[in-house]
């Protein structure tokens, strides 16, 4: 049963790789590009409950992939392992996974502080032609 689990495990790693690796636009792991980025992202949603998950899941992996008999000995491996995988490969795919959420939330925020820029632009050019033509007006200038 073990070794069922191991290598459901390690394909769906894979696919989370790869998942990653095109999300990021790297040749190298895309797994460990995604940690990377997360580290930077302080404040992404969900980053305190995936990026332990993911560290764990590398290691585990890099364990079966590397080190003789591991892949049938590491017992800590179980379903509900390969589902959050799944799932979170989904996610990635789908644009809804921590990283993708806070990009889009960077960049609604940067849009808004540019129109916010803007408009107290406008505002401030036409407070200024208001007073130019009430001084005016009023003989001041």
């Amino acid at each position: 049963m073990g070794n069922r689990i191991n290598m459901s495990f390690f394909k769906a790693y894979i696919e989370l790789d790869k998942a990653c690796s095109e999300k990021l636009d790297t040749q190298k792991s895309g797994v460990s590009a995604y940690i990377g980025r997360l580290v930077e992202l302080r404040f992404a949603p969900e980053r305190s409950e995936v990026l332990p998950k993911l560290i764990k899941y590398r290691n585990l992996r890099n364990a079966m992939a590397h080190e003789e008999n591991a892949f049938a000995d590491i017992s800590e491996i179980d379903k509900e392992d390969v589902k959050w995988i799944n799932r979170f490969t989904k996610s990635v795919n789908q644009k809804r996974d921590p990283v993708s959420r806070y990009e889009r939330k960077a960049r609604s925020y940067s849009i808004w502080r540019k129109i916010r820029a803007a408009l107290f632009a406008v505002l401030g050019i036409g407070f200024a032609v208001a007073a130019y033509f009430i001084l005016k007006s009023i003989g001041i200038i």
